[in-house]
């Protein structure tokens, strides 16, 4: 079997820079990756609409610039969203840039969006089903795309915890389902947020649980757990267990000096990682959207924010989160009025 990493820190990481990082931080932090043995390497955004921001790509011939010449034994990966891309723009694969091509969606597109992923596969990329919400879905609804998902046979399925909200159980009881129904000859990958301080345990369990089932697995980590929000596992921690617990050979020498050279001087003007706002995000299942959006408008205390959004309809509070392309807070503006008006009223 085999257990690999796929390193986020420039895909998810670019969330922290709208997209924008520094030419000089992608290629130090690429090069300092592939040196580090690194298996996938997310180099950033494949969308319809660009704005010239460097971790924005149309297709595979956009992102070559930053892809080295030299990759080691590591693997790039391109990352699009499904209601933000369309298979019309995708060029065939040819080997010069990304060789992986990761979707991302929501539960209510999974239909259409295996239809995209199989259309992927055709242009020749190894695909990664990326499911937003893992623990959002019923059993019967994940039994249902894991057995629409061997028809297309794509080359990973992921658990994808969106919302930073997986406990220990929750892993063992989605895996172990998804692992009963899945083709063995697909990958599992694991990708998870920080918000409750678990993502390097995930991990860990993920790993443990896979050897004992002889499963092929992908773990999502980022450097310096370098992320959008509470940010994701570290790859550095991620590296050090494989390397003491299983005899793996990465090199963590090299990703020690990448993280010094590159990550933390970064940590002045971008801010990742857990607080208690997050973690409310992640013990009531919301977007963190509703939560920077309380912050920035209403000025909430943490205690108000956990108030207002446990008020909230289990759904409405992940909606920010399934459709990109608009952002309405209305239900969260009137739990906020509901709740301003209780507490003025006590």
């Amino acid at each position: 079997m085999k257990i690999q990493i796929n390193d986020c820190t420039i895909r998810d990481g670019g969330y922290l820079t709208s997209k924008d990082s520094s030419p000089n931080f992608i290629n130090g932090v690429a090069k300092g990756l592939i040196a580090g043995g690194i298996d996938y390497i997310e180099m950033g955004f494949v969308q319809d609409t660009t704005n010239k921001e460097t971790l924005v790509y149309k297709n595979s011939v956009d992102a070559r610039k930053y892809i080295p010449g030299k990759r080691g034994t590591s693997m790039f990966a391109g990352f699009a969203d499904n209601s933000r891309y369309s298979i019309e723009n995708l060029d065939d694969y040819d080997g010069n840039s990304f060789d992986v091509f990761r979707l991302s969606f929501a539960k209510h597109e999974r239909k259409d969006a295996l239809l995209f992923c199989d259309a992927i596969q055709k242009k020749g990329y190894k695909v990664f089903v990326q499911p937003m919400d893992a623990p959002g879905y019923a059993k019967e609804e994940m039994k249902e795309l894991v057995l629409n998902v061997n028809k297309i046979m794509p080359y990973c399925f992921s658990i994808v915890d969106t919302f930073g909200i997986m406990y220990l159980d929750t892993l063992r009881s989605i895996f172990n389902q998804v692992n009963s129904k899945l083709d063995k000859s697909i990958k599992i990958g694991l990708h998870s947020h920080n918000n409750l301080q678990l993502s390097n345990a995930l991990a860990e369990e993920f790993i443990d649980s896979a050897v004992a089932l002889d499963r092929d697995i992908v773990v999502d980590a980022s450097l310096y757990g370098m992320g959008r929000g509470a940010g994701n596992a570290s790859t550095e921690v991620i590296v050090g267990y494989l390397n003491s617990k299983y005899g793996m050979k990465y090199d963590l020498g090299v990703i020690f000096d990448t993280i010094e050279e590159y990550l933390i001087p970064m940590k002045s003007s971008a801010v990742w990682g857990y607080n208690l706002s997050l973690f409310i995000c992640g013990i009531e299942k919301s977007h963190v959207d509703n939560i920077y959006h309380l912050q920035k408008n209403m000025g909430c205390s943490s205690k108000e924010m956990y108030q207002i959004i446990r008020s909230m309809d289990i759904t409405k509070r992940k909606r920010y989160g399934l459709n990109y392309s608009k952002t309405d807070f209305s239900d969260l503006e009137k739990a906020y009025k509901k709740y301003i008006a209780e507490e003025r009223s006590d």
